[in-house]
């Protein structure tokens, strides 16, 4: 019974964590744009497509519709509720609809550990959420409109199902996600198929009977949806797919060397737990060898594409604190024919792990100056009377979404390509501008609010004790346009 309410308590845990990250971290940034201007739409402009935003700024390719519809469904009765209350105001929804996407990941996570329990126990199930629970990005993920982050619940649910070799849903779930969200993950699921035809598990006859049927259905689903809403036909993962590898134009947003994914990403992403992977392979080394393949598979070969992203590889986390929660419980299992040294690391790379994160939500609270920059806009100027307000690129890509859009008589406006301090410009009551542009706007505008955001980590270590701190530099301005003021 005491085990069974820990089980329950460190579950509620994950999700009130990823709940308080949320809270912590309200806004978005610009890789979240499309989910975030679509939840908001579906929920706001229903049926009126024109007035979607998508259609207006369609970004470099086309996403699909499946999950902002999705997680926008569950979240309208909620919106509504919420709508009754006087404290109620359009940025709420965003609150709710990121909720709603972090409790349907928590949820899969959970269901995911569950299996874990199945297959290596109560006491790994167990770390494998403590361990979860003291790193930062994985959790600070779970309520992020990415489109890894949809296809990141639809992976914990695929891994359940392979683990306690259920085949047609490990293949349904799977191809789901590859399909319809992130291409990529065929390396993951092509890896974990091998193995399972490799091992007999699964005959080849069986997997194509499962899979082409739901193959052409999932194809014609999310073909069918989204060149409804984008006006053309369209399946959004294949011209992803086109645009990033065979193209290989996801390179223009930056490269990275080969190995940077095992050098930098995963060691901050496992954080102290990292150290536990290879006690846990020493303990239990087909089981846990059998998580690692497919997922250092799927690193190594995703390393092979020139750019690259924490969040590109966040599916196979799970796997890797897998083995290292059987690090941690073999460690415990066994902690009387250990030496002390043994529990000391596995407390102290569990504690340490929390304060790293709790030092990286602290600099990620402070990485979205433009979604404060807006809030700060509607606290600042109260007025009802209709305003323009000019959102520019640094803002818009750090934090400002629809949700945010709180005045309906005002006039907001992203469109991009006007010069500074042209006349299209001066047509603005507001303009929220990057900070090294104010000098274009010295003589015609006035600075109404400055808004500061994460710079760089500054390291004093020469001194005892030695200091890191956190340096803050204006990020963007609110500035107010003098003439039309005056009118």
């Amino acid at each position: 019974m005491i085990m069974a309410a820990l089980d329950y308590l460190l579950e509620v845990l994950l999700c009130l964590y990823s709940l308080l990250m949320l809270f912590i971290t309200p806004y978005t940034k610009v890789e979240e744009s499309f989910n975030v201007q679509a939840m908001h739409d579906l929920l706001y402009h229903t049926k009126d497509i024109d007035l979607y935003d998508h259609l207006e700024f369609p970004g470099v390719v086309p996403r699909t519709f499946l999950g902002p519809i999705f997680i926008s469904g569950l979240s309208y009765p909620l919106v509504q509720l919420a709508s009754m209350q006087d404290c109620f105001n359009k940025f709420t929804s965003q609150y709710i609809v990121r909720g709603v996407l972090g409790l349907i990941v928590s949820l899969s996570f959970i269901s995911f550990s569950r299996s874990i329990r199945t297959t290596f126990g109560p006491t790994v199930s167990r770390f494998l959420i403590v361990v979860t629970l003291t790193q930062f990005h994985f959790v600070f993920y779970l309520s992020r409109p990415l489109p890894n982050v949809f296809a990141l619940a639809l992976v914990l649910l695929a891994l359940r199902y392979w683990l306690l070799a259920e085949q047609f849903t490990f293949i349904l779930l799977s191809g789901t996600a590859i399909l319809i969200f992130r291409f990529e993950l065929s390396i993951l699921f092509g890896l974990i198929l091998i193995l399972e035809l490799f091992s007999r598990r699964l005959s080849l006859t069986k997997f194509l009977t499962y899979s082409l049927p739901v193959g052409v259905a999932l194809l014609g689903l999310t073909v069918f949806v989204d060149s409804y809403f984008w006006r053309r036909w369209v399946w959004p993962e294949g011209e992803v797919l086109w645009y990033n590898t065979i193209l290989n134009k996801s390179s223009n947003w930056g490269t990275s060397p080969v190995w940077w994914y095992f050098t930098s990403a995963l060691p901050r992403s496992l954080l102290f737990s990292l150290f536990l992977i290879p006690y846990g392979m020493y303990y239990d080394f087909g089981r846990v060898t059998l998580l690692l393949i497919p997922a250092l598979g799927f690193v190594g070969v995703y390393s092979l594409l020139p750019h690259k992203e924490l969040r590109f590889i966040m599916y196979s986390i799970p796997l890797f604190n897998v083995a290292s929660a059987v690090g941690h419980a073999q460690i415990w299992k066994n902690k009387k024919k250990l030496h002390l040294i043994f529990p000391l690391i596995s407390i102290s790379s569990l504690f340490l792990s929390w304060l790293a994160s709790l030092f990286l939500l602290y600099l990620s609270h402070n990485n979205y100056p433009g979604g404060y920059a807006f809030h700060s806009l509607h606290k600042l100027v109260q007025t009802k009377d209709p305003i323009t307000v000019h959102i520019g690129v640094e803002a818009a890509m750090t934090g400002v979404t629809r949700f945010g859009e709180l005045n309906p008589s005002w006039n907001y406006s992203k469109i991009e390509g006007f010069e500074h301090s042209s006349s299209d410009m001066q047509n603005f009551d507001y303009l929220l501008i990057s900070a090294s542009d104010y000098e274009y706007y010295n003589d015609t505008h006035e600075i109404v609010h400055k808004e500061v955001g994460f710079s760089r980590l500054s390291f004093a270590l020469r001194q005892f004790p030695p200091n890191i701190s956190v340096v803050l530099t204006d990020k963007i301005f609110i500035i107010q346009n003098r003439e039309r003021n005056n009118e």
